[in-house]
């Protein structure tokens, strides 16, 4: 076989705060995979899918025979026009999941969230204003679709609390799953995207900055999101601050709004309180 960029072996459906920038990052340094340069989301099947499959193919390097060709992409999970379209173009790629107890992860993507900028006014507004953030928590209303659409063979789950716990364990499963050898070399102590304890300068500034990222990826732009990254621009986005807290109110809200998919999870992974 020539040579060639091709669809996806794999793509990572997230959802958003599971340790996808880590896996992204592990992968990109593996000689026995290929995925998307030089940015981790594309966003072509949920946002950009008019752009045609030679836009999105353009962004994965040349590959061999021998390698695993990976998109990672955790906006997806939650996209029901992202699943219908993968199903169209890729029907037999392999869907993996990775999971993170849902009041944790909702709790992660909050802070998230205001970190790049945006208030946080309380757990009711959230729910009107960016349902995203809490739909990305809710397992039992989107994992059953995943497996109805591409069958128990193709979509496998991993467990974030194992990555927490072991990384190198967790990514050897990962690499076993995609079917690549284990690659020991990486730093596995490191973080990647961590929120640590920085926040953004300027609110305004840093959602401006998101739009203007989004505009690049879509334009065939990414190589200047690489080279500002390399400059280090980020220091000029963001200092070292307070961590964002969520109110116990809210906590105890989010924990009645997720309780089924909390009890999918904790039986999904066998979590005993």
């Amino acid at each position: 076989m020539d040579n060639e960029a091709r669809f996806p072996d794999v793509i990572f459906i997230g959802p958003l705060k599971t340790a996808t920038s880590y896996i992204y990052d592990y992968f990109l340094h593996h000689p026995n995979v290929a995925t998307s340069e030089p940015v981790k989301e594309l966003f072509y099947y949920d946002d950009y899918y008019e752009k045609g499959k030679d836009w999105y193919l353009r962004h994965f390097p040349v590959s061999t025979e021998h390698q695993v060709t990976i998109d990672v992409a955790p906006s997806y999970m939650i996209r029901d026009v992202a699943m219908m379209r993968i199903k169209k173009d890729n029907p037999n790629v392999k869907i993996i999941m990775t999971l993170r107890d849902p009041i944790e992860r909702f709790s992660s993507h909050v802070k998230h969230h205001i970190r790049h900028g945006y208030r946080y006014t309380g757990f009711s507004d959230l729910l009107a204003e960016h349902p995203r953030i809490i739909q990305g928590s809710q397992y039992d209303e989107y994992v059953d679709q995943w497996v109805e659409a591409f069958g128990e063979e193709n979509v496998f789950f991993l467990d974030y609390s194992e990555l927490k716990q072991d990384p190198r364990s967790f990514m050897k499963k990962t690499c076993d799953v995609i079917g690549v050898p284990f690659s020991s070399t990486y730093e596995f102590d490191h973080k990647v995207n961590s929120a640590g304890t920085s926040t953004s300068r300027n609110p305004l500034l840093m959602r401006c900055a998101y739009m203007v990222t989004r505009f690049l990826v879509k334009n065939g732009l990414s190589g200047v999101i690489d080279t500002l990254k390399g400059l280090g621009i980020k220091k000029f986005f963001f200092k070292e601050g307070k961590v964002p807290t969520i109110s116990e109110e809210d906590i105890q809200k989010a924990k009645v709004h997720l309780a089924d998919s909390t009890k999918w999870y904790n039986e999904r992974f066998k979590v005993t309180s």
